[in-house]
């Protein structure tokens, strides 16, 4: 049993779900993904066996490993993964990734390989792969429709799905035609069966551990890190490509629109005290990316605490009220609160509204908010940002949630897709990394580490066997493997 910190309330189907990290969870024990995150900064094959493009990546060939099944029998092979790419582009989300591509045509190449031909350079195209992207579903489950497929998944993981009940439970079984072995080539996955159990509440879900209710638990939380350490086996991810906890801000809504109102709040806003009382005392983050992240500055610009400064010029603009959203959870209730005692304190009336995470989520996208807490941008290859920051993808329904219109960012990203040279990628990243800071385009606070909690009888969390004795990131942004974990009896 594994708690979770939240319902993916629409459902199992990758296209139109809006999956946070307990979604992805689920995802990578019932589709895996085509690539993965390596731990030497690379995308490596995970369900695919190779990818390759021409010189200037515009086109790529996708290889999956042959006899692959998905879980109803049917085969895994190129006619599915041309009709996974096909599926991607009529999602609501997905879609708005895939028209990015300017898809000129995909073709069926053999047995097991598609081409892809972009009208466009992508030359980071393989990252995508390891999120929404890659959750590789089968055409059957694709023939259901797009609500169906969303409570009846069929992918090529680990685990079936066998009951959801929602807000409650889902079930997942083994799947008996599983294409992995362990390192000693035992068949895989180990575990006869898997539930998990979503526990918004942060405390709950620690107390159902500690009780036993649980056998392990996704947790991001920085109060209880030396209490989860002593406790409990903890599975921790590395500092690299640590999620960054921030204030989302709207930056088409006023007065969240103005650069120096948002400026004054950021002056407004003790970041220290924040993550002391909030998270583990770290010191504050100041762009998007952690320590040890292409594209980390230990300047980049941002201001500094000043509430004076920032007070005086919240009084210069005749701003008075300012509304905060957050979710049910009423840890993120507490935090939500002590930042706006802090912006009351420079003379903002501030309201809060909650609701749950899923719901959090559809404002995000609806650009139904002013301000939120958020987490996200793990940093692994700037140019999977593109949609989170540029300007492009800023309008209607969209995935710049902060609906950022900077033209320095946009052009770094836009330089992003046409080089695969980590040290030129490094360098954009860290062009935009001041931009963020001279436009205070988001308020960061922290890098939000991710761990999985668990009993001593548990082992082999997030353990992936790769080819050629290949290693990925750990527990990356909170999402595990559990195709290799076991329960000792």
């Amino acid at each position: 049993m594994v708690g979770l910190e939240a319902e993916t309330t629409n459902g199992l189907n990758p296209v139109n779900a809006q999956a946070a990290v307990s979604g992805h969870i689920l995802f990578r024990a019932l589709y895996e993904t085509l690539t993965i995150e390596g731990d030497d900064g690379r995308i490596i094959p995970n369900v695919l066996e190779s990818f390759s493009s021409n010189d200037d990546f515009t086109e790529w060939t996708l290889t999956l490993r042959p006899g692959l099944l998905f879980h109803d029998g049917t085969p895994a092979d190129a006619a599915a993964l041309k009709r996974h790419f096909e599926e991607q582009a009529k999602g609501t989300l997905t879609g708005i990734f895939v028209s990015d591509w300017e898809i000129q045509s995909i073709d069926i190449v053999d047995d097991v390989s598609i081409s892809i031909v972009f009208g466009r350079p992508y030359a980071t195209f393989p990252n995508f792969l390891t999120s929404h992207l890659g959750y590789f579903g089968a055409p059957s489950m694709h023939d259901l429709g797009q609500e169906e497929a969303a409570r009846n998944p069929i992918g090529t993981g680990p685990f079936m799905l066998d009951e959801w009940i929602p807000n409650e439970v889902t079930r997942m079984v083994r799947n008996p035609n599983y294409w992995r072995t362990d390192a000693e080539g035992r068949q895989l996955p180990y575990l006869d069966a898997i539930e998990f159990r979503p526990i918004p509440d942060t405390d709950a879900r620690y107390a159902a551990l500690r009780s036993g209710d649980l056998d392990a638990s996704s947790v991001n939380e920085g109060l209880r890190v030396d209490d989860y350490n002593e406790e409990f086996k903890t599975f921790w991810q590395a500092d690299r490509y640590a999620e960054t906890t921030y204030l989302l801000l709207n930056n088409s809504r006023a007065p969240f629109d103005n650069v120096e109102f948002r400026r004054a709040l950021a002056q407004c806003t003790d970041r220290q005290t924040y993550s002391t009382l909030r998270w583990d005392g770290q010191a504050p983050d100041n762009g998007p990316f952690s320590p040890g992240t292409p594209g980390y500055l230990e300047d980049t610009g941002f201001p500094a605490y000043d509430p004076g400064a920032g007070s005086a010029t919240i009084a210069r603009l005749g701003i008075t009220n300012v509304e905060l959203g957050t979710t049910n959870d009423p840890a993120n209730l507490l935090s939500t609160e002590l930042i706006a005692t802090m912006w009351g304190d420079c003379g903002l009336d501030v309201n809060i509204t909650q609701v749950d995470q899923a719901e959090l989520i559809t404002n995000a996208v609806f650009g139904n908010f002013t301000a939120f807490l958020w987490r996200q941008h793990e940093g692994f290859g700037v140019a999977t940002e593109r949609v989170w920051w540029h300007s492009k993808f800023g309008l209607g329904i969209a995935l710049n949630f902060g609906r950022i219109n900077n033209p320095g960012i946009d052009a770094a990203l836009d330089e992003a897709l046409i080089t695969d040279d980590l040290d030129r990628q490094r360098e954009i990243a860290e062009d935009i990394n001041r931009e963020f800071g001279e436009n205070v385009h988001y308020i960061w606070f922290y890098n939000s580490n991710w761990l999985l909690a668990a009993h001593d009888h548990v082992h082999g969390v997030d353990n992936l066997t790769l080819d050629d004795g290949a290693r990925h990131e750990r527990v990356f942004s909170g999402r595990v493997f559990l195709g290799e974990t076991w329960i000792e009896q």
